[in-house]
């Protein structure tokens, strides 16, 4: 029987609402280039800007989604637990696809070794290229940090990028880098044309860098994929405000006040400031982490407290500040900053603090870690001492030293019954001999 003209149409509009349904639901990413050269992400045709965050976890995404973002990035295989988490609350992903680290013995000119990589990766797009959530594929986190064969990689980088682009043409493809200088640029312009933009990896200020990015000549934009407090390797005189080093080599952490303004002025100079050149960031890390020590890059506590890290993002991205905000350590500064110590000696810490809630106090001696890892990998806790000895002073706070000589350094904690807190800490060494100030 021959449909009628109203049947025809019918099906007709169904066809075609079916049709643009799919192309809505695999959301398709673009990057818009004006005239001008300014750039504009695009998620379904609507201009889209990543406030993001590193690995947000089960316990920790609802401070985040609460915070305002809209994106969160994955390194390799947490994809699989993340996903849910981002249909859930309706996020982004940019999907990490993690690549051999020639620090950890990968070969760039082992051509078995690149093309089982290669199958592996295209299988991964393969997997999850119709998940609507898919925002950006990012290959490789910081995979040159300490390789000497960089134009090896760069150019497996761009191999990748071009099957992703055949896979998936619907979303962008970028390679995460840690920091930059000239050549580094150089050698992507040369060797990586595949790149839709290039996502940096940066903890000291980012007031200069984004202006450095266009005189060395990356003219397309670029994502701030990771950003945070001041990074444990530097040293004094890479940045202004940098703290001096122990003696022993042990770095200075800065208080997580100090920590949540530099996360507030990065958004600021590395997103807010740069439009048509940045298109987003992702704060690192939303969540805990055992990284020279568990709380320098910890924006979430491993006891699950939330700190001013996660309240200067909610305040940048929404404009509003939480109710109830992290506690603030106004002032922490150690006696004898040199931090050596007698065994058994008393250490001094002058102290001043500020939370609008009642709030517990507490503070743990640990050993220093001996960890030497770079780039993130992995790294082992250190260890907690028995329950320090420890009082409140007119100005501060008094610890007894440990008994042993070693490097240890001293946690002190201000938390609150919902689940908020700020955090300092100092590096001691307890020397065999009675120390002469």
């Amino acid at each position: 029987m021959t449909p009628s003209p109203r049947a025809r149409l019918a099906t007709a509009l169904v066809i075609a609402f079916s049709f643009f349904a799919g192309l809505s639901a695999v959301g398709e990413v673009s990057i818009h280039t004006d005239s001008k050269g300014h750039h504009t992400l695009l998620r379904n045709g609507v201009p889209y800007l990543v406030k993001g965050a590193n690995w947000p976890t089960p316990g920790t995404i609802d401070t985040f989604v609460k915070a305002g973002g809209n994106s969160i990035r994955t390194y390799t295989n947490e994809i699989e637990w993340m996903l849910p988490l981002a249909k859930k609350h309706r996020l982004t992903i940019m999907a990490g696809l993690d690549i051999g680290r020639e620090r950890q013995g990968f070969d760039y000119t082992n051509h078995a070794a690149l093309d089982k990589q290669f199958e592996r990766l295209r299988a991964k797009i393969q997997r999850y290229k119709n998940e609507p959530e898919i925002l950006f594929w990012a290959i490789g986190n910081e995979p040159e940090m300490h390789a000497k064969n960089t134009v090896g990689l760069w150019k497996e980088v761009n191999r990748i990028a071009r099957m992703i682009h055949e896979e998936d043409p619907t979303r962008p493809v970028v390679t995460v880098v840690a920091a930059f200088d000239e050549r580094k640029i150089r050698e992507l312009l040369h060797h990586c044309p595949d790149l839709d933009a290039l996502g940096v990896n940066w903890y000291g200020p980012a007031d200069q860098w984004p202006e450095n990015l266009k005189k060395f000549g990356w003219t397309k934009p670029y994502l701030l994929t990771e950003f945070g407090p001041l990074g444990y390797w530097y040293s004094e005189g890479d940045h202004t405000g940098i703290p001096t080093p122990a003696a022993w080599g042990a770095p200075i952490e800065q208080t997580s006040t100090e920590k949540a303004s530099l996360y507030a002025e990065n958004w600021q100079n590395g997103v807010v400031a740069r439009p048509g050149q940045s298109l987003g960031a992702y704060a690192f890390i939303w969540g805990p982490k055992q990284e020279r020590t568990q709380t320098w890059f910890s924006m979430n506590l491993f006891t699950g407290e939330r700190t001013a890290l996660v309240d200067a993002m909610q305040t940048a991205w929404t404009g509003k500040p939480p109710k109830n905000p992290a506690p603030e350590i106004l002032h922490w500064q150690p006696e004898r900053p040199s931090g050596e110590f007698s065994p058994g000696e008393t250490v001094r810490i002058a102290l001043k603090w500020k939370c609008e809630r009642p709030a517990k106090i507490s503070v743990e001696i640990r050993t220093e870690t001996t960890a030497t890892q770079v780039g993130g990998d992995s790294e082992p806790e250190t260890k907690t001492l028995p329950p320090a000895s420890w009082k409140p002073t007119a100005d501060g706070i008094e610890v007894k030293a440990p008994d042993q000589p070693g490097t240890y350094r001293i946690f002190f904690q201000i938390t609150t019954a919902d689940h908020t807190a700020a955090t300092a800490n100092f590096p001691i060494r307890i020397n065999e001999s009675p120390h002469k100030p």
